[in-house]
């Protein structure tokens, strides 16, 4: 499947599902990163994300393989949408990332285990 092979309809819906998809990803991303002070919790609540989406991409890679797909979307057109949902989730993540980076000086991902529990932070946690 290609994405090249989407009608011009689906294109035009491909765009716009993405615009409305991305404008609500990073507004959500921003309100973390504006209301989330506390280190633990921000690191945490980032964590959730990253879960959540993976859960959801696995859901529509099982749809898509099994031809479950919404009404009126073309394999290739969903295929297009897992895509670019892929796309949207990694800037989302990569903003969250890099403003934890910012706000604290070290990577998210120094204070998160497997498990999106904290290994260590400020020796007060793990």
């Amino acid at each position: 499947m290609d994405k090249n092979n989407l009608t011009p309809e689906e294109q035009e819906h491909l765009k716009n599902w993405v615009a409305q998809m991305e404008a609500g990803e990073m507004a959500q991303a921003q309100d973390l990163i504006d209301n989330c002070n506390i280190t633990y919790q921000f690191a945490k609540t980032h964590s959730v994300y990253v879960k959540d989406w993976e859960k959801v991409k696995q859901q529509m890679e099982d749809n898509l393989r099994n031809s479950v797909l919404p009404p009126g979307v073309s394999a290739n057109l969903f295929r297009a949408i897992i895509d670019a949902s892929e796309e949207v989730m990694q800037r989302k993540l990569e903003k969250v990332r890099d403003a934890f980076q910012k706000k604290f000086g070290e990577p998210i991902y120094n204070y998160l285990g497997p498990d999106g529990k904290t290994k260590k932070l400020f020796g007060i946690f793990g």
